[in-house]
């Protein structure tokens, strides 16, 4: 008979059955006979019951089975027969698992339970893992010995598997929460009590062991967001069943944070509320850097609004989102209109099809959009504007939003084309006026030929016959006759010296203007030798020092040395031999700036200085002018003309020329000429 240990556990377990007499095909009656009472029972109970069941009987641990097992525990086809069979020819592959849990029983004699047990059995010709609810129970002999060991079992597989499949997808599900920084919570709305994840506490500022209750949970919710946010989405989650919101935080640190809380409430038959099983992510960062970029956001626009330009944005894709007070001032129409095309019906016609193109353009180059368009007024007019759009990228590169400008150029526009116009006028007008100078020049040229051949042809003339006169009738002549003679042939001689000068100024302008790399010290040194009669006759020193090479007109030079040294022999103080001193060297048009000299450009310097008669400072510029003279034609020679051919001969050159002196105290000249 069974141990009561074995009864009460066949009705916990629900398993009872009647021992009733069966049909064993296997055994005979007599053989029944010998059996114990504890030994038939257990048998009895097995042919009767629906789940499988073995009975290990015996030292040998013969193997006893019901039909239940045939299929369920893959015997058939495997064993025509296992009934009596020793362990070692039964049953092999679930011997070694079942058979520390047989020997336990047999030692202790108490019953022993087992859930999601997993045995190897053969189905479909193959070895699978099964799992089943087994329970193990000591059967004894009529003398109160146990003899054996009843196992009755239950296929589980099913429920075990959905049950490992539910606990993976918890376990996925969790992770994920984890990862994402997702607490998850679930609240008894009966109770008040709640269970919830680790990270949970973590959010509001806890160890990650702190076990926080609901209580817990709404004391740190900012005071102004429990009526207004925390219970008015309660509130309406009544009625659709979801409960979200995001609200402020005081964490255990004293630091506010931001929550967003997302849930779900589960209702009775009466439509009573039971629990919310909902998540919780913190978004402090998320709602720091957006409240970031609405302080920026709001900073633009109030900037955006002060500025007489008009401004405008467009998203990644070109749609205009953003107008300034300014545009629609100047539109004259509000925002929705503007934003819904409004703003490219201000475009003039005109250039409509070419801001189109541009735009168009950009949104796929990322560059900068340039136009100057006409804008159509509230009062209907056009007015031109300067348009520009820059792309706003992110790190990647990738296009944001366009930030626009549109600036009024009508005024600049309505100068540009006065300023056209009359450019045009002084164009014409300098055209005619060349065409005047063209043929002022041809007179010019007509006016030397003449004043080079037929002006001095009489004065040759005159000259010869008054020469011719002195030869022959000087003796007839009385003495005024004489003084009147004499006064004709200076005026004739200051004639032809007069027309010699006006025909050598004029060249400076007329001769080929053909610039030679030349040595200015030999051409120096050339006019130097030309007045060798005047300065033995003067006892003069002339010395001429470190003069550079520099591109040149050589005879225009030429010219320029003999004016002045020739002045320079001609003002000397009487009684005193001239003193000419004439010195060379290169200087960096930086030093002498100020004169109107180029700063990256090198100067050949020419200094010309004497200790003649000087002049007075005030008469510096003066003495450059064309028939400008200083003193009177009985003290010194000359037609006024000199000083002012070497001006013109420095500024044919692109130099620069001046002269200082004092009265009694010399002159000197100082020329710079480009090097090259």
């Amino acid at each position: 008979m069974f141990s009561k240990k074995y009864n009460s556990f066949l009705k916990d377990s629900e398993m009872t059955a009647v021992i009733r007499a069966a049909d064993w095909s296997s055994t005979s009656v007599g053989e029944m006979d010998k059996w114990s009472m504890g030994l038939r029972s257990a048998l009895g109970i097995m042919l009767n019951s629906r789940f499988p069941m073995f009975l290990f009987w015996g030292k040998d641990m013969t193997c006893f089975y019901n039909d239940a097992c045939l299929d369920s525990m893959g015997i058939r086809g495997k064993h025509s027969s296992i009934l009596g069979k020793s362990r070692a020819g039964s049953l092999s592959e679930m011997w070694h698992i079942i058979s520390p849990i047989i020997k336990n029983v047999l030692k202790s004699g108490e019953a022993s339970w087992h859930e999601d047990q997993r045995v190897p059995i053969f189905r479909s010709g193959k070895m699978v893992d099964s799992y089943w609810t087994s329970s193990y129970s000591a059967v004894c002999n009529d003398f109160e010995k146990i003899e054996g060991i009843l196992v009755a079992m239950n296929d589980v597989t099913e429920k075990a598997e959905a049950r490992k499949k539910k606990e993976e997808a918890e376990e996925r599900t969790r992770l994920a929460a984890e990862i994402a920084q997702i607490a998850t919570w679930d609240l008894d709305l009966q109770t008040h009590k709640m269970i919830h994840s680790e990270s949970l506490a973590t959010i509001f500022g806890h160890e990650k062991n702190v076990q926080l209750t609901y209580a817990d949970m709404i004391s740190q919710f900012h005071p102004d967001d429990i009526a207004d946010v925390v219970e008015k989405a309660f509130e309406l989650s009544m009625q659709s069943g979801t409960y979200k919101y995001e609200a402020r935080v005081i964490k255990n640190n004293g630091e506010l944070g931001w929550i967003r809380s997302h849930g779900k409430i589960f209702f009775d038959s009466t439509h009573e509320p039971l629990k919310i099983i909902g998540t919780l992510i913190d978004v402090t960062e998320e709602k720091n850097h957006s409240e970031i970029l609405m302080e920026s956001e709001l900073k633009f626009r109030l900037l955006a609004d002060s500025l007489p330009q008009l401004i405008w944005t467009a998203d990644a894709n070109g749609a205009l989102n953003y107008f300034n007070l300014s545009v629609l001032i100047y539109a004259g129409i509000n925002y929705r209109d503007l934003n819904a095309g409004g703003f490219q019906k201000l475009i003039h016609p005109d250039e409509i099809e070419q801001f189109d193109s541009n735009w168009t353009s950009v949104l796929i180059t990322g560059d900068d959009f340039l136009l100057e368009h006409r804008l159509l007024r509230h009062d209907g007019v056009y007015r031109w504007f300067y348009s520009r759009a820059i792309a706003q990228k992110d790190a990647a590169g990738k296009i944001q939003k366009w930030v626009c400008t549109s600036t009024d150029i009508q005024q600049q526009k309505t100068f540009t084309e006065e300023l056209e116009k009359e450019v045009s006028e002084r164009t014409a007008e300098l055209k005619n006026t060349n065409v005047n100078l063209v043929k002022m020049n041809i007179e010019l040229q007509s006016f030397v030929y003449v004043s080079s051949h037929d002006l001095q042809e009489p004065l040759r003339k005159i000259q010869t016959f008054i020469s011719r006169l002195n030869d022959t009738e000087e003796m007839k002549f009385s003495a005024a006759a004489k003084e009147y003679f004499e006064k004709i042939n200076a005026a004739a001689d200051r004639m032809q010296s007069l027309i010699q000068d006006l025909l050598a100024y004029s060249r400076t302008n007329l001769t080929d203007k053909v610039f030679v790399m030349k040595n200015l010290q030999e051409l120096a040194e050339e006019i130097k030798e030309d007045y060798r009669e005047r300065i033995q006759e003067t006892n003069a020193v002339v010395e001429i020092h470190n003069l550079c090479k520099a591109k040149v007109i050589p005879f225009q030079f030429k010219q320029l040395f003999n004016n002045l040294i020739g002045n320079a022999l001609k003002y000397s103080k009487p009684g005193i031999p001239p003193h000419i001193l004439i010195n060379g060297s290169l200087i960096n048009g930086f030093e002498i700036k100020n004169l109107g000299a180029e700063a990256d450009c090198t100067y050949c310097h020419i200094s010309i200085a004497d200790n003649g008669i000087g002049f007075d400072m005030k008469y510096k510029d003066k003495i450059f002018q064309i028939f400008q003279r200083l003193h009177s034609k009985t003290e010194y020679s000359g037609t006024g003309i000199g000083l002012a051919i070497v001006k013109k001969i420095v500024e044919n050159h692109n130099g620069i020329i001046t002269a200082s002196g004092a009265e009694n105290q010399g002159a000197t000249f100082d020329i710079y000429i480009p090097e090259l």
